[in-house]
């Protein structure tokens, strides 16, 4: 300040103009107000909350606000900023609901600790501010209850996979269900929400990502988002023709499968160890023939395959008959 006390004087004795002066006087005051806002403070700030969050069975925004006060250490220009917006509007912030907890006695009021306020420090109150201590030890909100259901969550899928490769299971979802919220009326509508399409191409490797859900007028969704899961192999496709017998008929009948041998072709998991053709057999159980009417009946692979994602057998049906001698 002595620096800009010599400016003044030099100014005036240079002038001897009071208008000078006056601006002189003007400008020093700026200097000192920008010097001292520029320094660090410890100041009680107040902060307006609305509170959103995704409470089972609850509005999604709170019905009230809750003023937050705690001490906080920041620059001059950061504390008179933050004081002009807590008087014109108010913040509104999303808690898991994981921070907050009923209040006892109450149908719809809401709690949150000064512990778990320390979380959302930076949403409060900005880059560049640091908390001291909160003053509230809690903050209260009111969540209405609001109508609501829980329903499946049905995939839109459009996917092809690079030559080879094929998914090892079903895409799957999670969650596969989500709450629904909105009118009754509204309500007795929905039986199911569908994800936005899945639209993947030249597929080659497992997949995990997020898709939103596909929005329905007049309701919400808790959560809006899933995750969806797809695992892809690679595989190889073999095939050869089977011998096709029956299997555990009393000693002395013999039956015949017509046709006796079928195409078999399977899909299994790359890289393959050995030929699993080489000892594979089909089989008619003797249980089925005797079950059947017209001896129709469905062979089966009796023998565990390892690594095989896929059988398919043509044909799909052999007839059964008793050979008389």
């Amino acid at each position: 300040m002595e620096f800009l006390y010599r400016i003044i004087a030099s100014i005036r004795k240079r002038s001897g103009s009071w208008v000078t002066i006056t601006l002189a006087l003007l400008l020093a005051a700026g200097i000192w107000l920008l010097t001292n806002l520029s320094r660090t403070y410890v100041a009680v700030l107040s902060v307006n909350v609305i509170a959103e969050s995704t409470l089972e069975g609850r509005a999604a925004v709170s019905a009230d606000r809750a003023v937050i006060q705690a001490r906080c250490r920041a620059s001059g220009f950061r504390i008179r900023k933050l004081r002009r917006q807590a008087r014109r509007e108010a913040t509104t912030l999303y808690f898991q609901p994981s921070d907050i907890r009923p209040v006892a006695g109450s149908d719809d009021a809401y709690a949150i600790s000064s512990a778990q306020l320390e979380h959302y420090v930076q949403q409060l109150y900005g880059d560049n501010v640091t908390l001291v201590n909160f003053i509230t030890e809690e903050a209260v909100f009111h969540f209405p209850t609001e109508a609501h259901k829980k329903v499946p969550v049905v995939p839109v899928k459009d996917i092809r996979f690079r030559e080879q490769y094929m998914e090892q299971s079903p895409l799957s979802v999670y969650p596969d269900s989500v709450t629904v919220y909105g009118e009754p009326m509204l309500l007795e509508r929905v039986s199911q929400v569908r994800t936005q399409p899945i639209r993947l191409d030249d597929v080659a490797s497992s997949i995990q990502d997020e898709i939103s859900l596909y929005p329905i007028q007049g309701v919400r969704f808790v959560p809006s988002t899933v995750k969806y899961s797809l695992p892809v192999t690679r595989f190889v496709e073999m095939s050869g023709d089977v011998q096709v017998r029956v299997s555990g008929a009393p000693q002395g009948m013999k039956l015949s499968c017509f046709p006796d041998r079928a195409r078999v072709t399977l899909l299994s998991v790359f890289p393959i160890l050995s030929d699993p053709l080489k000892d594979l057999t089909l089989e008619v159980p003797y249980e089925d023939f005797v079950d059947s009417v017209t001896g129709d009946c469905v062979p089966q692979v009796k023998v565990p395959l390892r690594g095989i994602i896929s059988i398919r057998i043509e044909p799909e049906v052999v007839h059964v008959v008793e050979v008389v001698r």
